[in-house]
């Protein structure tokens, strides 16, 4: 967390440019938010699925308030400035922003870990160029952030191969380098928040590698690149930010209620009348004994494979059905504990947000039916 010195410092930086005519250092008031869980699903305080607890940038952070925000705002302003004269996306702009409240909490520091200093806390040991510059003008720091200055410069946003396809979280990890890389993508819908209230398109259309000192991937420019794209299943199936939970340890305890003759977790019992409660009828079966894979979540009844009737990449219906019980399974995620989805060909996880493809976990072959799950939803619990 930062304190009311951070504020006062960013204050009089952002004054010192003239962007306000009067700077005022002030203490942000921060009420911290509970965190509710369903009593069932076992919910508590003993470990936090989406973050590393002991660093600065939690998503679990309470957001800014009153003076820190109407700063933050200003920030955004002007990285969004820098992404929109140089003609990138608009999702360039929430990936810098995510990066930033990491970071800086969207803060222009004089300091920080080492040499760190400034929005991205660039530290000039690693390239990223003078410490007073990178505080004096941010908008420099932001054109770094950004990336395309060629060989001798740290890669940034630009130079990344494929970066509008991949998770924003892996995106900003791979130009910052963290210790804390989880840390990004738990920051999403705060970056969205300030966006709106900045007035940014965060769904403006862009050429994703403008400014790039070579060519981009493919000797081609992608336009029109899309906020969310991930390349999802299908359906509406992208949450688009990480679901934060507290979800103590739990032993399989409890007769598995699909008939397995094993023990689940009180978790996946629960999960699993909820889901007969909203999907009606459902054919699945928790506990299984994997001896082909002993570290799976089944032998610990930890996990659910829901069937979908038949192969969904050649059957609609099985398709929607698959569809719509990964959809509730991600919805509900923060009250019944979910910790991931196996569902046509990608994984989704509460620590990421997003769907990424499944590359089979070195166990099934993930172009086959089941080993690929395109005829079950496979779900795990916390």
């Amino acid at each position: 967390m930062f304190d009311e010195g951070d504020l006062g410092r960013g204050f009089i930086s952002v004054a010192r440019r003239g962007w306000f005519a009067k700077g005022a250092a002030a203490l942000a008031v921060l009420g911290v938010a509970s965190l509710l869980m369903l009593a069932p699903f076992g919910g508590g305080t003993t470990t936090q699925a989406a973050c590393r607890p002991g660093a600065p940038g939690q998503g679990t952070d309470p957001n800014a308030k009153g003076p820190l925000r109407v700063l933050q705002i200003t920030w955004a302003k002007l990285i969004d400035s820098v992404a929109v004269e140089r003609g990138l996306p608009g999702k360039a702009t929430l990936i810098a922003l995510m990066t930033a409240l990491v970071e800086s909490d969207l803060q222009n520091l004089t300091y920080g870990d080492r040499d760190s200093v400034g929005l991205f806390q660039q530290r000039p040991s690693a390239g990223w160029g003078d410490a007073k510059e990178l505080v004096d003008d941010p908008k420099k720091a932001v054109e770094a952030f950004f990336g395309g200055q060629g060989p001798g410069h740290p890669p940034g946003l630009v130079d990344i191969n494929g970066w509008p396809s991949m998770p924003m979280g892996d995106v900003a990890q791979q130009v910052q380098q963290s210790a804390f890389p989880d840390r990004y993508a738990t920051r999403e819908q705060e970056a969205r928040d300030i966006a709106a209230a900045a007035g940014i398109d965060l769904t403006r259309s862009g050429n994703p590698y403008a400014g790039r000192a070579g060519a981009p991937p493919g000797g081609s420019v992608v336009d029109g690149v899309q906020d969310n794209s991930c390349d999802q299943s299908g359906g509406d199936l992208n949450s688009g930010k990480p679901v934060n939970g507290v979800w103590p340890e739990q032993k399989a305890t409890v007769t598995d209620p699909t008939g397995t003759g094993g023990l689940v977790t009180p978790r996946t019992a629960a999960w699993v009348a909820e889901a007969r409660k909203n999907l009606g009828t459902l054919s699945m079966s928790c506990w299984d004994a994997h001896v082909w894979n002993p570290t799976s979540d089944h032998p610990r009844g930890k996990a659910c494979d829901v069937m979908v009737g038949a192969d969904a990449r050649k059957s609609a219906p099985a398709r929607a059905r698959g569809d719509q019980i990964a959809n509730w399974a991600i919805k509900t995620a923060g009250q019944t504990g979910v910790h991931y989805v196996i569902w046509y060909g990608k994984i989704w996880s509460a620590r990421r947000g997003t769907w990424i493809p499944y590359n089979g976990g070195g166990v099934y072959n993930p172009t086959d039916a089941t080993g690929g799950h395109f005829d079950h939803v496979h779900v795990s619990l916390w």
